[in-house]
Formats: structure tokens, sequence, C-alpha cells
């Protein structure tokens, strides 16, 4: 069993089904509303947790009924939040999302206490990088401390990952220690920082001659593409599921990533894992609910036995 630790953002989700997502000065009735966890740092914790790993989680969270419910939820679901701080006088992180009848979805963050989430919360977690095989990261807490913790998890013999989303500058001594980058189409033109149209093999060069191992860029129904830094590159393909909604579909697939080679499987067979994860997320509304389980990845790749996956 591979050891998970997750640095990053805790939300409540509150989430209504409409037709479209509205436009400026519109005002869209819809339909359903449903209240559940989200936030990238505690979605990745709880995939990992529902995957099979040791999982924990570093993030802040308000003094208040919505922390409250995501601090149970989570251990709930056999997540370690020894490290998860309450933050007494602040809001726990909030998203308003719009999903729509095709499954896509809008979202609005307040990210009231994940703001906090600082160098030395992260430093006093050092132990737990230190009996990690991962450490996961994301880009909804502030830059420097993600930018610390991924030093502090690499100096800690934890293989680093960063989901990258949503895009911000980050400081250059960062990229070395990232072992894994995972980040869609746009925020690849973001971090190569070139304007003109280029293929993307020649952006993810440019950030994997900064100290980048692995580059994973994710198309959504087009699945995706890992480029390594020896040149293996190599495309993996996305699952035909029926969507309806695709809020926490890259949580999850960065969960199943890090598990999956956390677990020794090859890059090539993570990658499969991983977008298994991506899409059966995508079958349910709201992001804790649609974090996927083990069994339920195994059947979507249709194993037999466990050897493989």
């Amino acid at each position: 069993m591979s050891t998970v630790a997750v640095v990053g953002s805790l939300n409540m989700d509150l989430v209504i089904r409409a037709p479209h997502c509205p436009v400026k000065g519109e005002t869209v009735m819809g339909g359903a509303f449903g209240m559940a966890g989200g936030g990238k740092g505690s979605n990745q914790a709880l995939a990992a947790a529902r995957l099979n790993a040791n999982s924990h989680m570093i993030g802040c969270v308000g003094d208040d009924d919505f922390g409250r419910r995501l601090r149970s939820v989570l251990i709930e679901n056999r997540v370690n939040c020894d490290y998860l701080v309450t933050k007494q006088g602040a809001a726990t992180g909030t998203a308003v999302i719009t999903v729509t009848d095709s499954g896509g979805s809008s979202i609005v963050i307040s990210p009231g206490a994940n703001t906090l989430l600082d160098e030395e919360i992260v430093y006093n977690a050092r132990k737990v990088f230190e009996e990690s095989d991962a450490a996961l990261f994301q880009m909804e807490v502030p830059a420097e401390t993600v930018a610390a913790g991924l030093k502090l998890a690499r100096l800690s013999g934890c293989r680093t990952f960063l989901s990258a989303e949503p895009p911000f500058s980050l400081p250059s001594d960062v990229w070395k220690n990232i072992d894994c980058m995972i980040l869609n189409e746009r925020a690849l033109n973001f971090y190569a920082g070139i304007r003109e149209h280029v293929p993307s093999n020649k952006m993810a060069d440019e950030i994997l001659k900064r100290g980048v191992h692995d580059l994973v860029v994710t198309s959504s129904s087009k699945g995706g593409t890992v480029f390594t830094s020896d040149g293996n590159n190599f495309h993996f393909d996305a699952f035909n599921i029926h969507a309806v909604d695709n809020t926490g579909a890259r949580d999850a697939f960065c969960a199943g990533l890090s598990v999956a080679l956390s677990e020794g499987m090859p890059l090539k067979i993570a990658a499969k894992f991983a977008s298994a994860c991506g899409a059966m997320a995508c079958t349910k509304i709201g992001a804790h609910p649609s974090m996927p389980w083990r069994h339920q990845i195994g059947a979507l790749l249709g194993e037999i036995d466990d050897d493989e996956f």
C-alpha cells in the first residue's frame, strides 16, 4: 500500500444544475441544488484514500460548519487529518458551481482559509513527507507555500506532483523540484510562456528543460499526452463514458496517477489507470461524491484480477 501526502485546498461546493452557464447580465433558471465537499486538495486526498492509499491531508479550514463537515467526510474515508489546521475566525473555502446538462461546469471560488496555508504549516508536517511515497500539490493555495512544500517533499524523498491549475506564476527555482506536472493545454501555453502558436511538444520541451521530469497534458475527451525528459513521449486515450459532471475529474486523474506510480506501475499503465479515474469521476454530480473507488476502476479497466492494477 502506498502513502500519499496531499497539500492544498479544501472547499465546500455549492452546486446548481442549469441548462447552460450564464453569460454577462443573464439570469438562468436552474434546477437541482446540492452541497458537497470539494477543493482540489481534498478531492485528491479523498480519491487517493478510495484508491487504497494511506492518504494525508495538509491544509486549512475555518472554524465553521463547512470546515467541520469537510474534516468529517475525509476522516470517514480514512484520510489522515492530523495536519488539517482549523483557523479561528476564518471562513472555509467555498465554491459556487454551475453544472450544465452536457456535463460541463463553471466555477467561482472564495478561497477563505486556503489563503492561510503557509510554509510553517507545511514544515510542521515534514514527518508526513518523510513517510510518504508521493506528495501532491495544486495552485489553489499560495504559490510560495507550494514552492516551499515541493522543495521539502523532494528533500524528504517523495515523488512530487503538481497539478498546475489554475495557472499562476511560479518561482524560477520550483521547476527542479517537480517530478511530474499535470496540466491542460491552456495551462501548458501559460507556463511555457510562448505567445505564438507552436506545437504542444515544443511547449512541453520548454518546461521540461527547466528540470521537470515528466509532463502530462490532458485534453478531456481526447485523452492526453505524456512528455518525458528522456523523450519517450506517448498518447493515452480517454474512456468513453456518459459524463454528467466533470467537476473533480482532473483531481481524480492526479490522485490515480500518483497512487499508480507509487505502487510501481510503469508510466504508460499508470496513465491508463489515471485516465480511468478521471472518467469515473465524471459519472456523478459533485466532487467528493464522484471520487472513484478502487473496485470501480478495476471494473472500468475490465480487470480479472489485481495483478496489473
